[in-house]
C-alpha cells in the first residue's frame, strides 16, 4: 500500500471511528420516549398507538432503499445494498439462508445462540449451518421446519413481521389507513424519502446506514424491552423486533463498507455526515411526537362498586 493509500485509509477509519461516537451521543438514541417505552408499563392502547405510527414509517422503507439502489454509481455499493434488500424481502430459493428465523420463531433457538453464531460466522455467513455443526439443533430439525414452513416463507419477510405484529395488537392495514399520521410521522417519512430519493447517492447512504441500520438494534432494543415488559403478546407475535435487535446488525456494516473507499474526500464525509444528520434529527422529532402521543394522559373508566354513587 504507498502512502497516499494508507493516509486515505486512516482518514476513513478516523472519520468513521468520530461518526460512531457522535451518533451514540445524538438526542435520537437518547430520547425519553425509548427510555420510557423501555422502563413503564405498557398496555394495549400504548403499542397501539405507537404500532400504528411506526408502521406509516417502516412500510416505506423497502421502496426507499430500492431507490437508492438505482442511484448508487458503484456496482460494489450497490451489491452490499441489495444483500440488506434480500434481508428485507426475503428470496423463495434461499429459504434456508434464513432458517435460523423459523428456528427462533417456534422456540427452538434461542435469540443469543443467534448473536453467539452471528459473532462467529460474520453477517454472510451460514447461521443455521452454525448452529447444526455445533450441536444446537440438529440437521433433520432443519430440514423438516424448512420443509414445512416453505409456504409461509413470505410471511418472514420483514414487512410481514411487523403486520403480525400489528395483527396481535387486532390493527389491520386498513384500519392504519384510517388513521391521521402525527404531524411528525409525515415530517419523517417525507425527509427519509427526499433523502433516499432525491439527495446525493453518498448522502443517502449515510443516512441509511450511520443514520439508520446501525443504530437500529439500540433503538429497537428499547422498543423489545417494552414489549416483553407489557407480556401483552407472545414472542412470536414480536419476533419482528427480535430479529432486528439480534440478528440484523449485518446491514449497517455493509453500508459502512460500501462508502469506506469514498471517505478520504472531505466533500464525501461532509455528503455522508449530511444524511445521517437529517435522518437523525427527524427521527428525534419523531420521537418527540411519539412520546406526546403514547404517553398522553388517558381517560380511565370509572369502577363503580356496588353502593357507590
Amino acid at each position: 500500500m504507498n502512502d497516499q493509500a494508507s493516509r486515505s485509509g486512516s482518514q476513513a477509519k478516523a472519520f468513521l471511528s468520530q461518526l460512531e461516537n457522535e451518533v451514540a451521543e445524538h438526542p435520537a438514541l437518547n430520547h425519553p420516549f425509548l427510555q420510557r417505552f423501555a422502563s413503564e408499563q405498557l398496555g394495549r392502547e400504548h403499542l397501539t398507538d405507537f404500532a400504528i405510527q411506526h408502521y406509516m414509517y417502516s412500510r416505506f422503507f423497502v421502496r426507499n432503499l430500492a431507490a437508492v439502489v438505482s442511484n448508487v454509481p458503484d456496482e460494489r455499493a450497490r451489491s452490499l445494498l441489495i444483500e440488506n434488500m434480500y434481508e428485507e424481502v426475503g428470496e423463495p430459493l434461499k429459504q434456508r439462508d434464513r432458517a435460523y428465523v423459523f428456528l427462533l420463531e417456534v422456540g427452538l433457538i434461542t435469540s443469543a445462540q443467534v448473536v453467539a453464531a452471528l459473532s462467529e460466522v460474520g453477517p454472510q455467513g451460514d447461521v443455521t449451518e452454525h448452529l447444526v455443526d455445533r450441536g444446537i439443533v440438529r440437521r433433520e430439525v432443519v430440514d423438516t421446519i424448512v420443509q414445512s414452513r416453505t409456504a409461509q416463507l413470505l410471511e418472514l419477510t420483514h414487512p410481514a413481521l411487523f403486520r403480525r405484529f400489528l395483527r396481535s395488537l387486532d390493527v389491520s392495514p386498513e384500519m392504519v389507513a384510517t388513521v391521521e399520521p402525527l404531524p411528525e410521522t409525515a415530517h419523517f417519512i417525507r425527509e427519509f424519502e427526499a433523502v433516499c430519493r432525491n439527495g446525493h447517492w453518498l448522502e443517502a447512504m449515510g443516512a441509511l446506514g450511520p443514520g439508520t441500520e446501525s443504530v437500529v438494534p439500540r433503538i429497537y432494543g428499547y422498543i423489545l424491552s417494552g414489549i416483553k415488559r407489557s407480556e401483552t403478546m407472545a414472542p412470536s407475535d414480536y419476533v419482528f423486533w427480535t430479529i432486528h435487535v439480534h440478528c440484523d446488525e449485518g446491514h449497517g456494516a455493509n453500508i459502512m463498507l460500501a462508502i469506506e473507499a469514498y471517505l478520504n474526500r472531505i466533500e464525501n464525509r461532509q455528503l455522508v455526515m449530511k444524511g445521517v444528520n437529517r435522518i437523525l434529527n427527524a427521527r428525534k422529532l419523531w420521537f418527540d411526537g411519539l412520546e406526546r402521543m403514547v404517553f398522553r394522559p388517558r381517560r380511565r373508566m370509572a369502577r363503580i362498586s356496588q353502593g357507590a354513587l
